[in-house]
């Protein structure tokens, strides 16, 4: 058994080369170059939100704006807004290049940016999609929401298709996620409950007249649904009137819109469906809603809209804590930390798969080329003195020999290699294994030497 330790092998630096020899970077070098800006929601960025947010946008002004932040930088952005988060992803972008960009096309002075790098990014956005990050954990909303963004990316030449390839890895995290979770059936997204809501609520009361807070993506798809059902008699409130009619022209003389200010008592409605977004109440105690005839109030924003103080004592409010309920279908509250806890330890188990997938991609030139060269070795093994039964072997064990070389992830000594080779258990006599294991090891230290895998090849 030979014990010689005097040659070291790392062949680890080949496996992130680039597969076209130095032209495209590696698998792990465009996940290395990821950036990504993210804002949540709350009582000190709603503001920021609010500014930076593509909702309300239509297709073409949300065209205008992504165009505008990625034509300043060398690379691709992906904009991506909810109810409660605005984020931007860079590819090959320095994030403090793109905290810039952002700022200074949104006309802001500055904004509590939380900034994600790398394998960072990839981990968030598998939490953002499968709902570990939303009030409703395990909602379907969001996944729909981001792959249409991806979708809307693409269609308008924003996202490349090696770029959108990450994206896809994020929706494959997303699947193993929800189902190693159980969120495959539950529970409903917030959409889903809204839409049943609605519909239940119009069937109870034929002929209600209805009216939608906000007409954000949230306002604009309950109006969908109640037209859906026939109904007429819709007011929409807004911040704006004008601009809120400006969002849907196709259908906008078929609706009533009019301004907060301008909502009072007169106004009459028996389902009331709230989707406007603030960091707290906006109807309270101190500022209840105007209507004051009895109403179904359906509070669908997050956080809640609606407070209890602010309905009057003839309106019934289904609010956050009857959806959570109703979303998991269970009258017991849901173990948020523990779903969460579970969801960010299968995330990391699915990382370690998705580096490894990455690894193996970048590694296929250089095992490649390691079982060629092995195998155009094993044809001059036969002159070692081989019998006919051996000879008919050296294709294989030079396989064997390959496989063991390309699963060393580190370093390897010539101890190792040489036992490799003479430890086998083929039926081949021991000098000419030996024979083998020093030709072998004399490729390896020619291979060691190169500085890349093109130098190697030559």
């Amino acid at each position: 058994m030979v014990d010689r330790r005097s040659v070291t092998f790392d062949l680890s630096r080949f496996y992130q080369e680039a597969e076209n020899q130095g032209q495209m970077p590696s698998k792990n070098e465009e996940i290395e170059n990821l950036s990504m800006i993210a804002i949540r929601l709350s009582k000190s960025t709603i503001g920021h939100i609010r500014t930076l947010t593509s909702e309300g946008m239509n297709s073409h002004e949300r065209l205008q704006y992504v165009q505008s932040i990625s034509d300043g930088l060398d690379g691709e952005v992906f904009e991506f807004s909810t109810c409660n988060r605005v984020l931007y992803v860079g590819f090959g972008i320095d994030p403090q290049q793109l905290i810039d960009r952002v700022l200074s096309i949104s006309g802001l002075e500055d904004a509590p940016f939380k900034i994600f790098q790398g394998m960072e990014v990839w981990r968030y956005l598998v939490r953002v999609c499968s709902g570990l990050d939303s009030f409703i954990i395990g909602e379907l909303q969001v996944m729909g929401q981001f792959r249409g963004a991806i979708s809307w990316h693409k269609k308008n030449n924003l996202l490349n298709d090696i770029n959108g390839a990450f994206f896809d890895h994020v929706v494959a995290g997303n699947r193993v996620v929800r189902k190693e979770l159980g969120f495959t059936k539950t529970p409903e997204s917030m959409l889903s409950l809204a839409t049943s809501a609605i519909q239940e609520s119009m069937e109870s009361e034929p002929g209600a007249t209805t009216t939608v807070i906000g007409y954000g993506e949230m306002g604009r798809k309950a109006v969908e649904v109640l037209m859906s059902l026939g109904q007429k008699d819709i007011l929409v409130i807004s911040r704006s009137a004008e601009d809120a009619a400006s969002r849907t022209p196709e259908i906008a003389d078929q609706l009533q819109f009019k301004q907060f200010t301008d909502w009072s008592e007169v106004d009459e409605s028996n389902i009331i469906i709230s989707t406007i977004r603030n960091t707290s109440p906006t109807f309270n105690g101190d500022h209840p809603i105007p209507v004051i005839s009895p109403a179904k109030i359906l509070d669908f924003s997050w956080p809640p809209s609606v407070d209890s103080t602010g309905i009057h004592s003839n309106q019934i409010l289904l609010d956050v804590k009857y959806w959570i309920r109703a979303a998991h279908k269970l009258e017991e509250d849901w173990n948020y930390a523990d779903t969460i806890d579970d969801g960010n330890s299968i995330i990391h188990d699915v990382e370690e798969r998705f580096m490894q997938a990455l690894n193996d991609k970048n590694q296929g030139k250089f095992r490649a080329y390691i079982y060629s060269r092995l195998e155009s070795l094993s044809g001059t093994w036969e002159q070692f003195g081989c019998n006919v039964d051996e000879a008919s072997q050296m294709g294989a064990f030079s396989r064997e020999i390959a496989t063991w070389i390309c699963s060393q992830r580190g370093e390897f000594n010539e101890g190792d290699l040489q036992n490799k080779v003479l430890q086998t258990e083929r039926a081949i006599n021991s000098s000419v294994l030996t024979n083998i294991a020093a030709d072998v090891t004399r490729e390896m230290i020619r291979i060691n030497g190169s500085e890349t895998l093109s130098e190697v090849t030559v």
